[in-house]
C-alpha cells in the first residue's frame, strides 16, 4: 500500500502541474496475489501491482479522458499535453457539463488484518482444504486470490476522497471423469469464504452428476443455487437499472419501474456495507455510495444515474459512475439478493417434480427491451424426485423474460452465499421457481 499520504501529495502535485485545466482524476494501485491450481496440483503463484491514473478534463463544454500507468512528474507532463491536444480537437457536449461537488468524507481503511499479513502459504492452505474435500477420486481445478486496492479521486475544485479495501476470492471446479461441480467465493474476510462447506457441496455435485440423463425442453419448476441467481439478478442490474436508458425510453424500466414485480420477500439492494460484501464506498466521481433499493418487498423501486446521466437529465446522482470513458453508464456493483423465509431443506422436501440449478454459463441477453435472457445450465443440474435430488440431467439452454420469472418466484432461502460472479461480486439465496423456460438440449 502507498498510503493516504502518497495520494495528498499527488493531489498537490496535479493541482501545480494542471492549474489551467478543470479536471477529475482517479488514482489506484491495486496488489494482487493469485494462486491456480488444476489437477490437484498448484501451478502457480503470481503477484502483480498495478498502478493507473486516469485524468478527465473539460474546457468549453468539451470532455477528454487520458489515462496512464506513469504517476511521476514527468508522467503528468505527458497527459497535460496529451488532454490539451485532444480539448482543442474535441466537440463541445450537447449537454451543460461540469466537475461533481467535492464530497467531504474522512479517508476510509477497509484493509483487514487478514489481508495485511497474507501470504503464498496462507493460499496453499485454502488449497489444502479443497484437496481435502476432494478425496482420492476427484480431481480440483480453480484458484484463490487476494487483493488490496487503493482508490483517491482528486479534483481541481477540491475534491480529494481516498479508500482502502481488500478482497479475498476463489472458485472451485470439482471434476470426476465427464462429471463436475462448481463453487466461488468472495468477501472481505478469509472466514467468510466458507471454503470447507462450498468444496465439499462442489465434490458431492461431481460425484452425483456421473450418469446423466436427457429430459424433453419446455417448463419446469426449479430450484437455483446462490450461483445461477447472482447471474440472473446481474443480467437484470445491467440491461433494467441504468438511468440514462431509463429516460431514453430504451430500458424495461420504463414498463415496470414503481410496479409490484415479484413476491413480498424479494429484496434486491446494492450494499457496498454488506458484512460479506467488498465495500465499494464511492464511485469515480467521489460520491460516496449508500446502501440502495433495487426491489423492495417485490417492487422495482430505483434506477440509477452517473455523474453525466444526472447533469444530463437534470437527476441526482446516486454514486453509481463506474466508467470515465462513458460517463451516462450507471448499474449497482453491490449486489445483494436478500434471504427470505425459506430453507433449501424445505424447498427441495416440497419439489414433487423439478430440477436443481447449481449454476448457469454462457449468459447474454436476447432481447433488451423485454430483459430476455438466455444461457445454460452447467456443473451441477439434477432431477428433483418426490422432495429429493435424484439423477444429473444433461445441461439444458433455457429462455427467460426476467419479471416473468420474477413472478413465478414461489421460494427463498433465509441462507444466503457470497459469489465471485463475472464482473462483480454478489450476494444471493436459493430461488424456487415455477414455469422456467428450458428452450433445447445441449450436446
Amino acid at each position: 500500500m502507498r498510503g493516504e499520504n502518497f495520494y495528498r501529495n499527488f493531489f498537490r502535485l496535479m493541482n501545480e502541474h494542471f492549474v489551467d485545466i478543470k479536471f477529475l482524476a482517479v488514482i489506484s494501485n491495486v496488489e494482487s496475489a493469485l494462486t491456480r491450481f488444476a489437477n490437484s496440483r498448484i501451478h502457480q503463484n503470481v503477484f502483480e501491482r498495478k498502478n493507473n491514473v486516469s485524468v478527465l478534463a473539460t474546457k468549453d463544454n468539451k470532455v477528454t479522458i487520458a489515462t496512464s500507468n506513469d504517476l511521476t512528474t514527468s508522467g503528468l507532463r505527458s497527459i497535460k499535453e496529451k488532454l490539451q491536444g485532444m480539448l482543442e480537437s474535441s466537440t463541445p457536449l450537447d449537454y451543460q457539463f461540469k466537475l461533481p461537488e467535492p464530497t467531504i468524507g474522512y479517508p476510509l481503511d477497509n484493509v483487514t488484518e487478514d489481508a495485511k499479513n497474507f501470504s503464498p502459504e496462507m493460499r496453499a492452505s485454502i488449497f489444502d482444504k479443497i484437496l481435502h474435500a476432494c478425496g482420492e477420486d476427484i480431481q480440483a481445478f480453480g484458484y484463490v486470490s487476494d487483493n488490496v486496492t487503493e482508490n483517491s479521486v482528486i479534483s481541481s475544485n477540491g475534491m480529494f476522497i481516498y479508500h482502502a479495501y481488500s478482497s479475498f476470492s476463489f472458485n472451485f471446479v470439482a471434476v470426476k471423469d465427464s462429471a463436475s461441480g462448481y463453487v466461488s467465493s468472495s468477501a472481505k474476510n478469509i472466514a467468510d469464504l466458507d471454503v470447507e462447506k462450498k468444496a465439499q457441496r462442489a465434490v458431492e455435485f461431481a460425484k452425483m452428476s456421473g450418469e446423466s440423463i436427457e429430459i424433453e425442453p419446455g417448463l419446469y419448476t426449479v430450484i437455483l443455487g446462490p450461483e445461477a441467481v447472482a447471474d440472473l439478478f446481474f443480467y437484470f442490474s445491467y440491461v433494467c437499472t441504468n438511468g440514462y436508458m431509463h429516460e431514453l425510453k430504451m430500458s424495461p424500466s420504463t414498463r415496470f419501474l414503481g410496479q409490484k414485480i415479484g413476491p413480498d420477500d424479494l429484496n434486491v439492494y446494492d450494499d457496498p456495507f454488506h458484512p460479506v460484501q467488498i465495500p465499494f464506498a464511492y464511485d469515480l466521481c467521489g460520491k460516496k455510495r449508500e446502501k440502495t433499493p433495487v426491489i423492495e418487498n417485490g417492487i422495482f423501486k430505483n434506477v440509477f444515474y452517473s455523474h453525466g446521466a444526472a447533469l444530463r437529465f437534470g437527476k441526482n446522482p446516486t454514486g453509481h459512475t463506474i466508467s470515465l470513458e462513458d460517463m451516462d453508464f450507471a448499474m449497482p456493483v453491490n449486489l445483494v439478493v436478500e434471504g427470505g423465509n425459506s430453507s433449501l431443506e424445505d424447498m427441495i422436501a416440497q419439489t414433487k417434480e423439478g430440477i436443481y440449478i447449481n449454476r448457469f454459463h454462457y449468459m447474454n441477453v436476447v432481447d433488451p427491451y423485454e430483459a430476455m435472457f438466455t444461457g445454460m445450465t452447467r456443473d451441477g443440474t439434477f432431477l428433483i424426485e418426490n422432495g429429493q435430488l435424484t439423477r444429473a440431467v444433461k445441461n439444458m439452454r433455457f429462455n427467460v423474460k426476467f419479471f416473468e420469472f420474477t413472478q413465478n418466484i414461489e421460494a427463498i432461502s433465509k441462507q444466503i452465499e457470497s459469489t465471485s460472479g463475472e464482473y462483480f461480486p454478489a450476494v444471493a439465496p436459493f430461488m424456487k421457481v415455477r414455469n422456467f423456460n428450458f428452450t433445447s438440449k445441449t450436446a
